[in-house]
């Protein structure tokens, strides 16, 4: 896989040395089995799936500028479109939360549309992995629908999935995001696009500002300040509801 450097991140080949930093968070119970695999139980296990994906080549380990460590994996597997192909990620759980699966996936997509001249990218979640489902929204992915009984877990039982998918000429206008949440400062926050703050008397857009803020009909909570700033502080709607968010800035929109 040909190489990429984002700003806190480098996109690489898997190399047999990976295999420690690889089996650090492929042991985890929380890793696998959301994604339908079971945990690695020896360093030996790990280091037959790293030869697999080196020779398959179709997966890049995400590497921690910081530390030059492996943390996870994002790929661009085949399918049987050969203009199409199928996005997949892992990353190890001490660095959850922090948008590094998202830098990671968007590099990704916009290698599979600029180097592979691929026509359609798509994604599918468990459908109780809330994180994979934000990853997935937050990279502009439209939601085409569950697939009931669509695949199975480690164990053989069967799970429904949520499906997702991204044509070229999406991706070339621009994920939902980048078109009306370019001004959010914080962009890598776990809670984007909104968050709670401890300092509400200085809550602004100079923060980490929900984008349904000006808006009288924002469908939250808010409370008004004595200095009449809006404190959304206590606002949950956003924080779990990231949907709710998006289509209202779709009304806002088409209005």
């Amino acid at each position: 896989m040909k190489t990429i450097e984002t700003e806190r991140l480098i996109l690489r080949a898997w190399t047999p040395e990976d295999a420690p930093d690889l089996f650090a968070y492929a042991k985890s119970p929380l890793v696998g089995p959301a994604a339908g695999w079971k945990p690695h139980e020896t360093i030996e296990e790990t280091r037959e799936y790293l030869q697999f994906a080196i020779n398959q080549d179709e997966t890049w380990a995400i590497v921690w500028k910081e530390t030059g460590h492996a943390i996870g994996s994002v790929g661009l597997h085949k399918t049987d479109v050969k203009t199409t192909r199928e996005l997949g990620y892992v990353l190890h759980p001490y660095y959850w939360g922090q948008g590094i699966m998202t830098e990671a996936a968007k590099a990704a997509i916009d290698f599979g549309f600029m180097e592979l001249n691929l026509c359609a990218i798509c994604v599918f979640h468990n459908v109780v992995n809330r994180r994979s489902r934000r990853v997935i929204q937050k990279c502009g992915f439209r939601y085409d629908g569950s697939l009931r009984r669509f695949a199975n877990n480690y164990d053989g039982s069967p799970k429904d999935v949520c499906a997702y998918s991204m044509t070229r000429e999406e991706w070339e206008k621009g994920t939902v995001e980048d078109r009306f949440c370019g001004f959010v400062q914080n962009r890598a926050c776990e809670y984007f696009p909104c968050h709670k703050t401890n300092d509400p008397e200085h809550f602004n857009c100079l923060f980490c500002y929900c984008p349904l803020y000006q808006m009288k009909d924002c469908g939250g909570n808010p409370t008004y300040l004595s200095n009449g700033i809006k404190d959304c502080s206590n606002c949950t709607v956003p924080h779990f509801q990231y949907d709710h968010v998006l289509n209202k800035l779709m009304e806002r929109t088409e209005a």
